[in-house]
């Protein structure tokens, strides 16, 4: 499976029908190396990954897989948030989270993080 990156920077170009060389023409980025960056060859440093989510109208949030809006920037918090979640620990239920515009109490936090690991385990387990 290829990584997020790869798979999303070739989706979008796919989507705005443009072709390796099209963009090569406009960003001048070899199509050779966006070719590696679309099969997950390659990773983008983060001034090539900026000129391509500039032009192709995408948040880099999204295109590493932060967000699943394409068009929704993540704040410095939120990104710090999706960074640092750690199930194993007490920072997600000190985190300040919501559903549906309401804020978490400290008991629906654990509950989540219970559900979250009976589910992950689960998965570790391969059931």
């Amino acid at each position: 499976m290829a990584a997020i990156y790869a798979e999303r920077l070739k989706k979008i170009r796919k989507d705005l029908k443009l072709s390796q060389l099209q963009v090569r023409d406009h960003t001048g980025i070899n199509n050779k190396t966006l070719s590696g960056y679309e099969a997950g060859r390659n990773k983008p440093d983060y001034d090539t990954l900026k000129v391509l989510c500039d032009y192709y109208g995408v948040t880099m949030d999204w295109v590493l897989g932060h967000t699943n809006n394409p068009h929704s920037k993540l704040t410095e918090a939120e990104r710090d948030m999706v960074e640092k979640v750690e199930l194993n620990d007490d920072s997600f239920i000190k985190g300040d989270f919501t559903f549906d515009g309401v804020e978490l109490t400290e008991d629906q936090k654990r509950k989540l993080q219970a559900m979250a690991r009976l589910l992950l385990s689960q998965d570790q387990q391969g059931n």
